[in-house]
Order: C-alpha cells, then sequence, then structure tokens
C-alpha cells in the first residue's frame, strides 16, 4: 500500500477543508492546529518506532481529528471528523480494515480522553502537546477565545479551569497500551 499518496492526498484533502470554510476558522481549532497536531503526532511515532501502517493510522488521525469543527457542534466534533474520515477513506479505497482505528484514534482525543491503544495515546498527546510547553499560554488563551465565540458565555475564571485541567491531565504511559485496537486493561 502507497501510505505517502494517501497521506498526502488526506494533508491537501483537509488543507482543502479549511479554506473552503475560512468562515468557520476559530481561535483555536483550524489549519494551524491541525498541523501542529500531525507535527507532534509524527514526532511521538518516531519515537515509539512505529511500523508504516501504525505510523500512517496516527499520521491521517491528527489531519481528520478536529475537522468536524467546519460541520458540528463542539461537542460532537470528533463523530463528525470520524464520519468525514470514512467518507472520505470509502470513497477513496483505502483497506477497509484501517478506517475502524483510525476512527478509533479521532474518538479518543473526545474530552476527558481514554484513550486505550498507543496510537490512541499518541493522538491524545499530540493534541495536547503544547500543555507542556511555553506557547500554552497563547492556546489556553485561543481556548477561551474559541469557547466564549461558540458558547455567547463569559468565563471570568477560566484561570481556574486551566489549573484544574492541568492538574487532572494526564499523560500516556506506553506500558499501559499496545498497538492493537483493543483497550487496555487499567
Amino acid at each position: 500500500m502507497n501510505y505517502n499518496k494517501y497521506t498526502k492526498d488526506t494533508a491537501a484533502h483537509i488543507k482543502d477543508l479549511f479554506s473552503q470554510h475560512p468562515e468557520k476558522q476559530f481561535p483555536y481549532h483550524n489549519q494551524e492546529h491541525t498541523i501542529l497536531t500531525v507535527l507532534h503526532a509524527r514526532e511521538i511515532a518516531q519515537y515509539y518506532a512505529l511500523d508504516d501502517e501504525n505510523n500512517f493510522i496516527v499520521t491521517v488521525a491528527a489531519w481528520f481529528h478536529d475537522i468536524g469543527h467546519l460541520f458540528a457542534p463542539l461537542e460532537k466534533h470528533e463523530e463528525k471528523g470520524a464520519e468525514i474520515m470514512t467518507e472520505y477513506f470509502t470513497a477513496n479505497s483505502l483497506p477497509e480494515h484501517l478506517i475502524p482505528t483510525i476512527a478509533g484514534c479521532i474518538l479518543a482525543t473526545k474530552f476527558p480522553s481514554h484513550p486505550g491503544t498507543l496510537n490512541e495515546q499518541i493522538l491524545c498527546d499530540a493534541d495536547t502537546y503544547h500543555f507542556g510547553t511555553t506557547y500554552f499560554r497563547q492556546t489556553d488563551n485561543a481556548v477561551r477565545q474559541e469557547f466564549e465565540l461558540r458558547t455567547g458565555k463569559s468565563f471570568p475564571d477560566w484561570h481556574k479551569k486551566t489549573i484544574a485541567l492541568l492538574r487532572l491531565h494526564q499523560l500516556s504511559s506506553p506500558t499501559t497500551a499496545s498497538n492493537s485496537s483493543t483497550p487496555a486493561n487499567n
């Protein structure tokens, strides 16, 4: 299978969807965040020396993980992203057995995340990579702006929610999951 062709075509497709919907570019969940998540997913996947198939799964899941924001409410964007991915890959003849695994990675990013496989953990960690960087102050502000924009509500105690989020956030452990699609026993 030509993973590189599917990956390049996926990247072009997602970028095209973002360009078709400039009015739905949110302060945080946008093309820039998607590209950064892809880069971080590749970095983490390289660390774990994933084989070609699993590297492909993690990478294309990263491309699709937030595309649902363009087409669905905030709380349903993962499901919509998995649906868009399924339709896209079904139409483009991706081997059928890969689709549920990619969808599982996308759905694992739903907050609060509960990744069950190493691939799901990698995508969740790539999606929250900014938590451990100095870039977090900017991303946290962008997320707050987006929540205010999308809900019409003000969040004067956002910083308290941010601190609680960081305290509750748990980095994935490679010993709690495998590359299989079977959830680990925790």
